[in-house]
């Protein structure tokens, strides 16, 4: 084994070996790779929208098979983990991403352009679930998962400001066959990520007392967050394009809230413990709150902008907390594993629910309907937060 491969170092602990950092680079590029529909999908809306023609509910509906498959994927994943190799299952993945693009390109109808992205979405489905289990053996997972967050919304942030100078010199086509061969080059880098199956613990094997009320609210919190943010972000586009703005008044505001994401999750990872999750839970749906009512109606370019900028600051602030509230429901892992599933699932099913709602010919229904999954979501992460806090006082 040459210097570039994962070195069986194993942990104090006796656990499985930690990444080397040409490892965790890997995993970081497999893991956004196969996240990057979710990272740009206002992009990757507007990519298909040109190359397909398909109206804005056709639009919803493809998305949401294209996440919904990888939310199907991840959950394969989580218990495959112990059973498979890595390399060889994040291989097979990458190259259905490979195979759905080019797919994509090349069928017509709406019905074989939703066959080629469920492809796709398999494949991103599988580089997601073993990318983050290959992050969580990092010597400091917290910023290897932070570091992962930041580039995505880099990268993402850089694509949608520079998304009309892409459109207009780049055919949607070329742009889906320029993703597949980015993924190809990443197969490349397969050797450093670690082959897991010979050390990794099945995490579903044996018993284990999981407090069901606890991990049900928790995760029904995750699952409407995702619904409601997700089904507004990947019309966000849409609602711009639909109020006349410019293509650079959009792109601007895009790319300023997907930056306003990094500062999210930022700000979470600062937090002071003893200030507890319910309050930081409950100020970040408001503001959500507020910047989804800013996409109502005609929208101005700066209600765009700041609605954008509240929408992703929230979201990525309330992450984390979601995810310590689903990491102390279970010691093993099972319910924060879990989670990466359910998320994907509201992620996918947002735009899908969405889609339905656009017969009234109006943005409105789906920007209220979205409101109220988000006040449901908080209302159940403060139940779980004040039952966790009943627990640890008993």
């Amino acid at each position: 084994m040459d210097g570039n491969e994962a070195k069986a170092t194993p942990c104090p602990d006796g656990g499985p070996p930690r990444l080397t950092r040409a490892g965790i680079v890997s995993a970081i590029l497999v893991g956004l790779v196969g996240a990057m529909v979710i990272f740009i999908t206002p992009g990757f809306l507007a990519v298909i929208a040109q190359m397909t023609g398909f109206d804005d509910d056709q639009l919803g509906y493809l998305v949401a098979w294209d996440i919904n498959s990888m939310a199907v994927t991840i959950g394969l994943s989580t218990f495959a983990l112990a059973r498979i190799s890595w390399r060889k299952a994040v291989a097979a993945g990458l190259a259905l991403i490979i195979i759905g693009n080019v797919l994509t390109v090349l069928v017509s109808g709406f019905e074989a352009t939703v066959a080629a992205r469920v492809v796709a979405g398999s494949g991103a489905g599988i580089a997601i679930g073993f990318a983050f289990a290959a992050l969580g053996r990092a010597p400091n997972p917290d910023r290897a998962f932070a570091i992962y967050l930041v580039v995505g919304y880099i990268l993402a942030s850089a694509y949608l400001f520079a998304m009309p100078a892409i459109m207009a010199a780049i055919s949607p086509q070329a742009q889906l066959l320029i993703f597949a061969a980015l993924n190809a080059l990443v197969l490349l880098t397969l050797r450093t990520l670690p082959d897991g199956s010979k050390d990794e613990a099945d995490i579903f094997a044996g018993g284990g007392k999981i407090d069901m009320p606890y991990s049900v609210g928790a995760l029904v919190s995750v699952f409407l967050l995702f619904f409601a943010v997700v089904g507004v972000w990947s019309y966000t586009e849409r609602i711009g394009a639909a109020s006349r703005l410019s293509p650079e008044v959009i792109a601007t505001g895009l790319s300023i809230g997907t930056m306003a994401g990094v500062v999210g999750a930022a700000l979470a990872g600062m937090l002071p413990r003893t200030l507890g999750r319910s309050i930081p839970i409950t100020l970040s749906g408001i503001a959500c709150l507020i910047g989804f009512l800013l996409y109502r109606g005609e929208v101005s370019p700066t209600a765009f902008t700041v609605g954008t900028i509240l929408t992703m600051l929230s979201w990525n602030f309330s992450q984390p907390l979601l995810s310590g509230l689903c990491s102390e429901a279970c010691s093993r892992g099972r319910v924060v594993c879990a989670m990466g599933s359910i998320q994907t699932f509201g992620s996918g099913l947002g735009p899908a629910a969405a889609a339905a709602t656009l017969v009234t010919g109006s943005f409105d229904l789906m920007i209220y309907g979205a409101c109220a999954a988000l006040v449901l979501s908080v209302l159940a992460a403060v139940a779980t937060t004040s039952r966790a806090r009943k627990v640890v006082a008993s």
